[in-house]
């Protein structure tokens, strides 16, 4: 009689720690989500244009790369951008520097410079209204209206 009472009493202990294992589990798990709606970039990623090889790639809170080769005649070209979003008003502005350009320009197998980079790229130096549904991301150039159309790829 005394083993059946210690049998339930390992299971009960066993019971509880597996119990409490799960419950911090799924706190976890709950905050992570929570934290990542919050305050995550909702943009983060690798993204795809619908009309051509632009891959826009989205990291952390203020760094994009862009990477084409349709934008300078087949030249394949990689920018660093710096953006700013305003989550609240989902709007987008990036900007870049003349080292990203220079940089651009100097990993480009051709005679290409700065200025051919920045006038390639003149597109995307801008600000936009974003819109994201599913994997559909849509930039709308504020001033006019232009729309450009991408498909997460990661």
């Amino acid at each position: 009689m005394q083993t059946a009472e210690n049998n339930e009493e390992k299971r009960n202990k066993i019971w509880q720690i597996v119990m409490a294992a799960a419950t911090i589990l799924i706190i976890i798990v709950a905050v992570f989500f929570l934290y990542r709606g919050f305050f995550g970039n909702p943009l983060e990623g690798t993204w795809l244009q619908d009309e051509s090889d632009m891959t826009l790639e989205i990291r952390g809170k203020d760094t994009a790369v862009l990477t084409s080769s349709e934008l300078l005649d087949g030249e394949k070209i990689e920018v660093t951008l710096k953006y700013t979003m305003n989550k609240k008003a989902k709007q987008i502005t990036f900007k870049v520097d003349s080292e990203s350009l220079a940089a651009a320009a100097e990993s480009a197998k051709s005679d290409i410079t700065a200025n051919d980079v920045r006038a390639a790229v003149s597109s995307m130096i801008t600000s936009f209204n974003y819109n994201l549904e599913s994997n559909e991301l849509t930039l709308t150039e504020w001033d006019y209206g232009d729309q450009l159309l991408f498909t997460r790829v990661k």
